[in-house]
């Protein structure tokens, strides 16, 4: 299988942590892997619909591809990490482990100011001009879901060619689809048929 180069369709942001949404930019839902990170645009197009980026925010061509390879990495990186302590609770030593992680959030660039608000508002501002901004806030959510979420919570769909990853946040925490409407329906159409071809 090739990476597509046909229009991509909508982002998928199912799995309930951005982080992990992260993880899912890459699926192959059919025969052909799509990529909602294949290159500076697409990389730029997924990032504003899951984050808030501004609107007037230019960045150069060059470097947008770079940053869409460095975030291709990262999550790469980041799925071998999800891959081997999903389902489990994360032990401090993993925190060795992190360097990747913790080298970006170091190269960030945040301030804190008084926003108006009833009371007043204290906010963390993002200094887009800083060269790699944009992996910031993939950075701080991976750091999020790290430190916040349950790990044993963190699952990979059981759809039979499924490759997608989420945090189970039900109450009952036993999500087992990406998607009840994709693969949840799946699997259920397939027991039907297995039940009335017998």
């Amino acid at each position: 299988m090739s990476h597509t180069e046909k229009p991509l369709p909508d982002p998928l942001f199912i799995a309930d942590h951005r982080a992990i949404d992260f993880l899912n930019t890459v699926a192959t839902p059919g025969p052909e892997i799509l990529d909602w990170l294949r290159d500076g645009a697409s990389f730029m197009s997924w990032l504003r619909r899951g984050f808030t980026v501004p609107d007037d925010l230019k960045v150069p061509p060059a470097n947008l591809e770079r940053l869409a390879a460095e975030a291709r990495e990262l999550r790469e990186w980041f799925r071998g990490f999800v891959e081997k302590h999903a389902g489990r609770p994360l032990k401090p030593s993993v925190a060795a482990g992190l360097r990747p992680l913790n080298e970006l959030l170091q190269r960030g660039q945040i301030h804190i100011q008084i926003s108006a608000g009833a009371p007043l508002v204290l906010d963390e501002v993002q200094n887009w001009r800083a060269a790699d901004a944009l992996l910031q806030p993939i950075a701080r959510a991976m750091a999020d879901v790290l430190v916040n979420a349950d790990f044993t919570h963190v699952g990979h769909c059981e759809g039979a060619q499924c490759t997608l990853w989420f945090l189970d946040v039900s109450k009952s925490h036993r999500r087992r689809w990406c998607s009840m409407s994709v693969c949840g329906n799946r699997a259920k159409a397939a027991q039907h048929r297995a039940r009335h071809s017998v």
